[in-house]
């Protein structure tokens, strides 16, 4: 079951355990990191794997960066490694996931630890399972009817099964950094958005410039869904009672290669009240796309049989 947490409290968990397992994009120095270097110096078994490809236009200057903190965390005692920073280690999947299992307690964040994170904890024993074997650079086998997925493709695939269960007047909207075609949860926005339903949809202002991904947009905006652009954004799909939270984005390069990432569906009513009320508040200050700016870049919708 997930329930609402905090990064403090994951970080507090941390400073007690006696096994820590962390997986991370890349992670930021302050408290989570000194509790994690804190907790190997004092003899927990502290198990950590960071991104060591990183993606994007600063993937040279986060590598370094991420080499940097395996290093401090490999001099205070703790298993640290990079994936897929060798030539022997580029079949292992990328990390994108960020998750945390302290003493068989799982924490979830859809960012990268800061004070201010939607933070989660999952219950399912299964889940932190997953977690601690993906230590090892393998992908994960999400089982199918479950509510928690390690991969891209099965958070997405959840994320999708929850819109597609959506009715008007379940008050529906994503956000995602990125958000582009070629995906089920595209997929299931666009049949939305064409039922009349209204969907909403935020995305980063940075990832819209691009002008495949404006095209796209401008395809969602011309069947009938409300898009808007800002310059920071997590990762929520809402409908109704229910809410996806994740750290996978429906990226429209999603579909070259699967990575670990994690998605989660939950109805426990506080958790998904305050991610609404999170989504609502960086919609009201939002700016509309406009798919003017996108041209005639838009293609038809590819729908998967």
């Amino acid at each position: 079951m997930i329930r609402l947490s905090t990064t403090g409290e994951a970080t507090a968990a941390v400073r007690g355990a006696r096994s820590v397992d962390l997986l991370a994009y890349t992670l930021q120095r302050g408290p989570l990191l000194d509790a994690l270097e804190s907790a190997a110096l004092h003899g927990a078994k502290v198990r950590v794997r960071l991104e060591g490809a990183p993606f994007g236009a600063s993937a040279r200057g986060f590598a370094r960066y991420n080499g940097g903190i395996v290093r401090e965390l490999r001099h205070c005692g703790a298993e640290a490694h990079l994936a897929r920073a060798t030539a022997a280690a580029r079949k292992q999947p990328p990390v994108h996931a960020k998750a945390l299992v302290a003493d068989g307690t799982l924490f979830l964040d859809d960012r990268n630890w800061g004070e201010s994170d939607f933070v989660v904890t999952d219950s399912d024993p299964n889940a932190a399972q997953e977690v601690a074997a993906a230590l090892g650079g393998g992908m994960p086998h999400d089982a199918s009817g479950a509510a928690f997925a390690l991969s891209k493709s099965g958070a997405l695939k959840l994320e999708a099964e929850l819109l597609r269960h959506a009715r008007n007047g379940d008050h529906v909207i994503v956000e995602s950094e990125s958000f582009g075609a070629g995906n089920a949860v595209y997929v299931a926005l666009d049949d939305l958005a064409r039922e009349g339903c209204k969907p909403r949809l935020i995305v980063s202002a940075r990832e819209a410039r691009n002008v495949p991904e404006r095209g796209a947009l401008a395809r969602l905006v011309r069947d009938g869904a409300d898009v808007r652009v800002t310059c920071a954004t997590e990762k929520f799909a809402l409908a109704g009672a229910h809410a996806w939270i994740g750290s996978a984005n429906a990226s429209l390069a999603f579909g070259k290669f699967d990575m670990l990432d994690w998605g989660a569906c939950t109805n426990d009513a506080a958790t998904v009240a305050a991610a609404r009320a999170r989504v609502e508040a960086r919609w009201s200050s939002a700016k509309a796309f406009r798919p003017k700016d996108a041209g005639d870049t838009a293609r038809p919708v590819v729908r998967p049989r």
